[in-house]
This record gives structure tokens, sequence and C-alpha cells, in this order.
């Protein structure tokens, strides 16, 4: 083969290499816009879902950042080498390059028809990417944490307040709490303080035996319809919560009723309500409440709660939990049963109270 031959077939082959690899750089180029609004869409996304952990909606966000960051980096390089590949074109076979190069004047071909026009926009683009994650991450470091355990519960019983309070209010005060409705119909007058009132069904059924309620309701609007339905003058209403119940004073209570309550109640927060509790109970004073089994409701703020994790945490706050009777759910759902417990002072005996246990046939309430 005559070497001029040889030096055009080199030609060749070089010519149409460095075209393929040219081809897959443009492709490239094109491709990132893709990839960064799926990768910083769907960190987004992730943060709008993840309202329960701000150090994961931080972490999602530095990914954003960090991604978009890196792109512009990427997109900086890819230009400076397909840049070197025009120029070899341009030096190889100059008869045949064509320049796309505007003059870059506003009064010539147009500001728009410069060079490295396309990579500025996709770079300006990611750029402000990335300042809208750090502004999103600069929010969520600054507003404060919401309430881990009630507050979306308690917009959820504003907002249905009256269809619930509806369902309350079918069922008996015996129905949902038989060992109570027998100990309490006949006993001395006592200090009851019924905490997650609802729509004073508990509390108006206690008051006409002749005890002393304190109601205890977060929902504003819940507790509106109590008192609304409810408005025998010997039910004191208050709005508060737990674990902190900073509007009730005093530590004479006999009775600290919670129906329906403990699943709404935060693992993190279920030592320090007990303790709560406990302070405000006299000194043969007990501690009533129904564990809620089955999944979950997340529009709720529910949390598992079962008769073993109950005990765990009553030990750490001196207390003993005695199974007083199980059941299904009285609104009717197949999913869900209750156990009605009650728990004590270590040194005191739930029995001498009065209390039957193990009333396992006898259905539970639901809240």
């Amino acid at each position: 083969m005559a070497q001029s031959d040889f030096e055009n077939q080199k030609f060749l082959a070089s010519f149409n290499h460095n075209s393929e690899n040219f081809r897959s750089l443009n492709q490239l180029m094109w491709q990132i816009p893709l990839i960064a609004m799926t990768l910083t869409g769907g960190l987004w996304f992730g943060v709008s879902k993840t309202e329960s952990s701000k150090l994961f909606s931080a972490c999602l966000l530095v990914i954003a950042i960090l991604g978009n960051v890196g792109l512009v980096v990427a997109l900086k390089r890819l230009r400076f080498v397909m840049r070197r590949y025009l120029e070899w074109f341009n030096s190889a076979h100059p008869s045949g390059f064509v320049s796309a190069e505007g003059d870059g004047r506003w009064s010539g071909d147009g500001w728009f028809t410069q060079a490295y026009v396309v990579r500025l926009v996709f770079q300006w683009m990611l750029i402000a990417a990335a300042v809208v994650s750090s502004v999103l991450l600069v929010h969520i470091l600054m507003t404060p944490a919401k309430p881990s355990s009630d507050t979306s519960a308690i917009r959820y019983y504003d907002d249905y307040a009256q269809s619930l309070a509806d369902s309350y209010e079918t069922v008996a005060f015996e129905d949902a709490h038989p060992e109570m409705a027998r100990y309490l119909s006949n006993s001395r007058p006592k200090h009851v303080i019924d905490v997650g009132a609802g729509s004073g069904r508990d509390a108006a059924w206690l008051t006409s035996k002749g005890h002393q309620v304190t109601a205890v309701e977060p929902s504003s609007k819940m507790l509106a319809i109590g008192r609304r339905l409810h408005p025998n003058g010997d039910v004191a209403w208050l709005s508060d919560s737990l674990p902190k119940l900073e509007n009730v004073s005093g530590r004479d209570f006999d009775v600290a009723f919670l129906s329906a309550v403990w699943m709404h109640v935060d693992e993190k927060q279920r030592v320090e309500s007990l303790r709560r509790l406990e302070g405000l109970l006299a000194d043969n004073g007990v501690i009533y409440m129904t564990l809620r089994l089955g999944p979950t409701d997340s529009k709720r703020a529910m949390f598992k709660v079962s008769l073993a994790g109950l005990r765990r945490v009553a030990e750490v706050s001196g207390l003993k939990v005695q199974l007083l009777g199980q059941g299904s759910d009285l609104l009717g759902r197949s999913e869900v049963s209750w156990q009605r417990v009650l728990l004590s002072r270590q040194e005191e005996q739930p029995d001498s109270h009065g209390m039957l246990t193990q009333q396992s046939d006898v259905k539970s309430k639901r809240k």
C-alpha cells in the first residue's frame, strides 16, 4: 500500500473514531438536564413526604445540592472536551467544518448564538436548583420541630370532631368500660381526671354517679362539642394534653382515666406521661386506660401499643399493670381489638379497689 493511501486510511479511521466520540459526548450533554430533573425532583418529593425526620430531610437536600453542583462541574468538563474535538475537526478538515457560532451581538446574529450558550443555560438551571435546595435546607434546619406526639392527632380530631363525637355517643360507658362501670357505680364519690375526654360521654356518666370530673381535651372543636353535649356543671373542662398536662394542678385524683389515648402518645414521651399522671394521683389513686391493638392510622399520629410495652414503661415509673379485660372493637372493625388495664403504685393492690380481672368476653371501646 502506498504511503499516501495508508495516511488516508489512518485519517479516515481517526475521523470516524472522533466523530463517534463527539456524538456520544453530545448525547451525554443533552441527557444531563434529564438526570438533574430526575435526581432533584425525586429528592424534593422525598423531602415533602418525610415530615417526621428533619435529619433525613436535610440529608436528602444535601444530596440534591451536591448532585446539582457536581453536574455543573461535569457540564464544564464535558463541553471542554467537546471543544477540543471541534477544534480537531476544524484543523483536520476545514472545508467540511461547519461553525455554528454567531457573533453574540443583539444587533447581529443574537446573543444566544454565541459559543457555550447551551452549556451556560444548563448550568444556570442546575445552580438555581442547588440554590432552592439550599434555601429549603436552611428553612428545615431553622424551623422548630413539631411535637412528635399528638399534633397531627389533634388536627384530625378538629377536622372530624362532629362525626367522631356522633360515633362515640352511640357506645354506652358500661359496654366500653365494664369493670370500671361496676366499680364506680356504687363507690364513694371520687375525683377523676379524664384525659382525652373527647365528646364527654365518659365524663358525663361519671358525674351521673356522683363523681367529680376534670375533663382534659386537646382538640378545641371536640372540647366545644363535649361542653355542648354535656353541659353538666360538675365537669370541669380543660384544654391540655400529655405529656405535660400544664393546666392541671393538684395531687388528689383518685382515678386517672385514659380511654383510647395511649396510642397517641409518642413512645419517647410515655415514661414522662406516666410519671406526670402518677404525680397527679392521691395516695390510693390508680390509672385506668384502654390499649388499642391493631394497625395504626398515620393520619391520627398513632403509635403501636402492647401490654408488654406498657409494663416496661410502667416499671420505670414505679407502677404495676393489671389486665382487667379485653374484647373486640365496639364500632365493628374486625382488625382492631382493645385491652382494659389498671395501673397502680407498686406497693398497692389493685384488687383492693374492687376491680374484676380477665373479663375477656366483654367488648372494648374504640375512640
